[in-house]
């Protein structure tokens, strides 16, 4: 029946569809949580390197080198939270929305055809057209 591949057609597509935006969803989830753990690490971790070389090899002030320090951290920070939050869907995921919404256009139109079919070749309709039929041919005067 042309109503269930269609049905079928549009499920499979919902289905890949799905698929593929928790695929692009835990990317970005992954993303983020690697940014916050090198966040976490490179406030615990590198701070005394990064410090102490701002201080002693550039003849910064402990202040120049401290501000030098948190300058990076949030550089870092920031770009991983550019990185987690970017979300462009992937030609595959575009392909797949287009090939559902045509065939959800085509499950509308077979049922409102279908629906149409239904009434034009319904009883309600063979005995309205009978009794038209019936009314034109006893004015016209050929009825029996």
């Amino acid at each position: 029946m042309r109503i269930g591949e269609i049905g079928k057609t549009i499920i499979e597509g919902e289905l890949t569809l799905r698929k593929l935006m928790a695929i692009r969803l835990g990317r970005q989830a992954a993303f983020l949580v690697v940014a916050a753990i090198f966040a976490f690490f490179a406030v615990i971790s590198g701070h005394g390197l990064l410090w102490a070389f701002c201080y002693q090899t550039l003849g910064f002030s402990a202040l120049g080198a401290a501000a030098t320090v948190f300058a990076a951290d949030v550089l870092v920070v920031l770009m991983g939270l550019v990185m987690g939050r970017r979300s462009y869907m992937t030609p595959e995921e575009i392909r797949v929305r287009f090939a559902r919404e045509h065939a959800l256009n085509e499950l509308r139109q077979t049922v409102a055809l279908s629906a149409v079919a239904t009434t034009v070749a319904g009883p309600l309709t063979r005995h309205t057209f009978r009794a038209v039929w019936g009314l034109l041919r006893s004015l016209t005067g050929r009825g029996k």
